[in-house]
């Protein structure tokens, strides 16, 4: 008897403790998929706030997966919201917390939303990197196969936009190429947002390289798979429809299809695609010359952007006082906890206190004698450092003047077809011929020329135009070139040949 009291008293409460801490941790998961469920719903404030109490319980814990999830979170609301700076700490904060958790899924998420924030603040070659880090660590997902395709298409899509926004359509119809193929061994009601999505894009490209069939025949399948599987959001379709008929001059049926898309909004919801459907209509309705429904479309597009910048300021501010707000209650605890230390030392050794005292004095005097040295040298070098970067700018602008001299009669000769181009060429960028006759030597001048119109950043259809020569020629010459200088498939041409001649 006296032995079960004896571990009943031991045992009890490891026991008791043991259970307290796992009801804990579930509900940080419990936040935590709150957290998850209002940014679903766009609902950025709420999911900011779950987030931080997950995150809030997870450091008082210890607990690695909340403290990793819960600023992840964060991060990502605050991309939503724009607020790019902030987003990066909280991805940082993830990122370190995930070294020691070495959660293949979050470092996945990680890299595409860094992707996403580098990609929205323009610093495009960054953002290329980071959506090829995540597309190295699909493998490592801990999820099924299709779901691991389901992540590749993902980033495809963000570097389908990056290429975009580069102004690169080649590079962009690759990945929106590549997603084609992939979605389509995919379950398509599970993932048909997606592949309706990827229909349009593909729609859109085709239009901006003018190839109408091609496009109305995305959007069709667009369309009638959203109708098969009783699909309703359609906004972004019919919006792109829309171009498709202004492409076509039936400004009529343009503006059909924009009303269309304007209701799904409205009725979704989805302010933000609005702005832009008022813009597209007060354009078709300056093309049939209708002056005051332009000018009133124009306005609403104009006062709905106000309003959602407001809207996106009231959210980003109340962000950012809850966070600033929980930084200063965690400073407050451990201001309360140290005091509480000093008065304790106090009561219990009254010289004690005093030689700390004297000692802490003595530090700060030390401390502050630093750091006016510190800030003397940190003037010198920003005054040595101002110095260096006038002589640089100087120099680079004698620099810069020459190039681009050289360059612009370069340019001049491509655009106008010279037979004087090449040989323009070999002149001023002699590294990079020789870099590409090292790889193969048995090319032809035609083919060296296609080289160095691709390296000065001529498009497919630019070389078509000042060459006289048809789009899917110039494509399949493209082709050819790749497959001699053995270039990979997704590796945009201009910036290869700008990489291999920096190299030589």
């Amino acid at each position: 008897m006296n032995k079960i009291l004896l571990y009943i008293f031991l045992y009890f409460p490891v026991i008791f403790f043991s259970q307290n801490e796992q009801k804990k941790i579930l509900e940080i998961e419990a936040l935590l998929d709150s957290s998850y469920i209002k940014t679903t719903e766009f609902n950025l404030p709420a999911a900011i706030k779950y987030s931080q109490k997950a995150l809030k319980s997870s450091n008082q814990k210890k607990y690695s997966r909340g403290i990793a999830i819960g600023n992840f979170r964060i991060a990502q609301c605050l991309t939503e919201l724009s607020i790019y700076k902030q987003g990066l700490e909280y991805l940082e904060k993830a990122q370190n917390e995930n070294r020691i958790l070495k959660d293949p899924n979050l470092n996945f998420e990680i890299r595409r939303i860094r992707s996403r924030i580098y990609g929205n603040m323009k610093l495009l070659p960054n953002a290329i990197s980071e959506s090829k880090k995540a597309i190295a660590i699909i493998p490592e997902l801990e999820k099924d196969e299709t779901e691991k395709k389901f992540a590749r298409t993902l980033i495809n899509e963000n570097i389908a936009l990056i290429y975009e926004s580069m102004e690169k359509p080649d590079s962009a119809f690759h990945y929106l190429n590549e997603n084609q193929l992939i979605l389509g061994t995919l379950e398509i009601q599970k993932y048909l947002p997606n592949i309706i999505n990827n229909y349009v894009e593909l729609g859109n490209y085709y239009l901006s390289v003018n190839d109408p069939k091609a496009a109305q025949s995305f959007l069709n399948k667009a369309i009638s798979t959203a109708k098969k599987y009783n699909y309703p959001f359609l906004s972004y379709t019919y919006k792109s429809y829309g171009d498709l008929m202004i492409y076509h001059k039936e400004n009529d049926s343009a503006i059909i299809y924009y009303k269309k898309a304007l209701e799904i909004s409205e009725q979704t919801k989805l302010k933000s695609e609005i702005p832009s459907i008022y813009q597209k209509m007060s354009h078709a309705y300056r093309l049939l010359g209708n002056k005051p429904l332009e000018e009133k479309y124009k306005l609403q597009s104009l006062e709905l952007q106000n309003n959602l910048k407001s809207e996106m300021l009231s959210a980003s501010n109340l962000i950012i006082n809850s966070i600033l707000s929980d930084q200063k209650d965690e400073f407050t605890k451990k201001d309360a906890k140290a005091n509480y230390t000093i008065i304790m030392i106090t009561g219990v050794a009254s010289i004690l206190f005093v030689t700390l005292w004297l000692l802490y004095k003595g530090k700060a005097k030390k401390f502050k004698h630093l750091k006016k040295i510190s800030s003397q040298k940190e003037e010198m070098l920003i005054q040595q450092k101002e110095e260096i970067a006038l002589r640089y700018q100087e120099n680079t602008k004698n620099m810069e003047q020459k190039i681009n001299q050289s360059f612009d009669d370069v340019f001049a000769l491509a655009k106008n077809n010279n037979p004087e181009f090449f040989t323009r060429f070999q002149e001023v960028y002699p590294e990079v011929i020789s870099a590409i006759l090292s790889i193969n030597s048995k090319l032809r001048i035609s083919e060296l020329t296609l080289c160095a119109y691709f390296f000065l950043g001529f498009t497919t259809k630019e070389i078509a135009l000042y060459t006289f020569k048809s789009i899917n020629t110039v494509r399949n010459r493209r082709q050819n070139l790749r497959n001699k200088l053995q270039i990979p498939a997704d590796e945009d041409l201009e910036l290869w040949f700008k990489t291999l001649s920096r190299k030589n």
